[in-house]
């Protein structure tokens, strides 16, 4: 499955070279976002991806109040460039994003499969809540 997941990414990136590639490879990094993420949500809701500065993008659960019933938009993540990896932020009470801080060693900085891990995870409940 990891060797599908590569060859399929080395083809995106391939095929990104036109603005059509460009579109190419959002529709593929959100389908792998939701792939990833929304069996946690149990139904409840769905996960969209939206560009985020020139190259950023931001994670987003969608879903319906409980309580009275309006749509509610949850910035959950967002995941800015860094060279290769990607730098996981974490949107703080006051309404900004902070860079995500794993186990105290500085940013969190790595692949996308292992930001959406962290995500997931939320050991410090920074995400989810």
């Amino acid at each position: 499955m990891r060797a599908l997941a590569l060859g399929l990414t080395y083809e995106v990136r391939r095929l990104a070279a036109g603005r059509e590639g460009d579109e190419l490879m959002a529709d593929f990094t959100e389908a792998y976002v939701r792939r990833a993420l929304e069996p946690r949500l149990r139904g409840h809701g769905t996960i969209e991806v939206q560009q985020s500065g020139p190259s950023g993008f931001t994670i987003i659960h969608h879903y319906t109040s409980e309580w009275n019933g309006r749509p509610v938009s949850l910035p959950i993540a967002r995941l800015r460039p860094n060279g290769n990896m990607l730098r996981l932020y974490w949107k703080r009470a006051n309404g900004r994003w902070a860079p995500y801080q794993s186990n105290g060693h500085g940013q969190f900085v790595d692949s996308l499969d292992s930001c959406l891990k962290e995500i997931d995870a939320d050991r410090w409940r920074c995400f989810w809540g």
